[in-house]
């Protein structure tokens, strides 16, 4: 699908937009875009890790097996491929729905690729192609607020029960880290809590205390696949002992795409997993989205064996640290945790955009609306519940220490 739009200034970037929907029906059929994607990863602002063409393609593959569809929605100036969106479409009862590529976990933020000094013409000229994929609706996640992506959705048939819900019931605050502007290590640190500095010496010193510690990122294949089986059974028994479900660590396919993606990147160049060892044996360990901007630190989980020495916090350390030295910023991703509110020194709100392509697509206001009313009951619920213990003191339990995830 080829679309073609004349736009009418005296600027001197480009004055004719192409617009294409590429259908993708292969890993082949994606290897085509390859070169034309790697020089849009390489002039563009910033390329977040989910977005290069190793994780993409990877993404992709997964789809095409398990018979979805796979669209790109690009724009082209003059000469050159100015934005590149790339989308998986499945079906969910009646409805088509668009989706970002995703390595299983379905937490990658929504919205595409785009080249530096691309302005609200080219920005807009990418919602306009995106709405042409062949879906009923189009989810877009963690949109941050108030940037040039939300403004672009404006005017956009968007859910109207979204509209009406509080913010709080479905966004989320993110935290990350401005480091790129600091040019010394100490400079940052002098800014973290007095609190913090003091435990993350103290800690340090506990940690020793059990053994020989190692903080490092996995240099070769074999130790980033032993790390992630790891990860993913450490994060899966956690997740089964305190009762929270987290469906993408019983399919092992989210496992076995990062150790692929591990052998398709070159680890000595582009870091993906990181790892606090005692005498050689993880007991902390996270997958990080390395992108040209931005360190995003996606999953992550520690051994409650050392809680006591904070080791997640210590990780998290040595991955800012890292960041840093690196010149990229880090982001904690949207979800609240005191410790990343504890570190982070820029705060965004984020929510889901949900964009309607086709009048069928409004079907999906009904699930919505459901998913509101149930929400709304347990709040109604809770709320009861906490009034009729405020008035009954004597028959109330103690309650224990709120359970946090090792996740982060």
């Amino acid at each position: 699908m080829l679309i073609t739009k004349t736009v009418h200034s005296t600027d001197p970037r480009p004055t004719v937009l192409k617009r294409e929907v590429r259908a993708v029906a292969s890993t082949a059929a994606l290897a085509l875009l390859r070169e034309a994607w790697c020089m849009l990863v390489d002039g563009a602002e910033d390329c977040p890790g989910y977005l290069t063409f190793e994780y993409c393609a990877l993404a992709a593959s997964r789809v095409l097996a398990q018979g979805g569809s796979v669209r790109v929605a690009m724009v082209f100036g003059d000469r050159d491929l100015l934005v590149l969106w790339p989308v998986s479409i499945g079906q969910s009862g009646l409805l088509r729905i668009a989706r970002p590529l995703t390595c299983g976990t379905g937490e990658e933020y929504g919205g595409p690729l785009v080249k530096a000094g691309a302005d609200s013409v080219v920005l807009k000229a990418a919602v306009d192609v995106i709405r042409q994929v062949d879906a009923d609706v189009l989810e877009i996640p963690l949109v941050e607020e108030d940037c040039a992506l939300q403004r672009a959705l404006c005017g956009t048939p968007q859910s109207w029960v979204l509209a009406l819900t509080p913010g709080l019931w479905h966004g989320l605050p993110g935290f990350s880290i401005r480091l790129r502007d600091v040019s010394r290590w100490e400079d940052f640190v002098s800014t973290l809590p007095k609190s913090l500095r003091s435990s993350l010496r103290y800690r340090h010193n506990k940690l020793e205390s059990q053994g020989h510690p190692e903080f490092g990122w996995c240099r070769t294949v074999s130790d980033a696949a032993s790390v992630l089986t790891w990860l993913f059974d450490n994060k899966r028994r956690w997740a089964q002992r305190h009762h929270v479900k987290v469906p993408y660590l019983n399919d092992t396919r989210t496992r076995d795409f990062f150790i692929e993606l591990a052998r398709r990147t070159q680890l000595s160049s582009i870091p993906l997993v990181a790892f606090v060892k005692v005498n050689g044996i993880p007991v902390a360990a996270s997958v990080n989205l390395v992108g040209t901007q931005t360190v995003e630190g996606f999953v992550t989980t520690y051994d409650e064996a050392f809680a006591a020495c904070s080791v997640g916090v210590l990780l998290t350390e040595f991955l800012v640290k890292w960041s840093h030295a690196n010149g990229r910023d880090f982001d904690f991703r949207p979800l609240h945790a005191d410790y990343k509110a504890s570190w982070a020194n820029c705060r965004t709100w984020h929510e889901t955009r949900i964009v309607f392509l086709t009048p069928r697509g409004r079907l999906a206001e009904l699930s919505l609306l459901y998913a509101l009313v149930s929400r709304a009951r347990r709040k109604l619920s809770e709320t009861a519940l906490g009034l009729f213990n405020k008035s009954d003191p004597v028959g109330r339990k103690p309650g224990g220490p709120r359970q946090t995830n090792p996740s982060g």
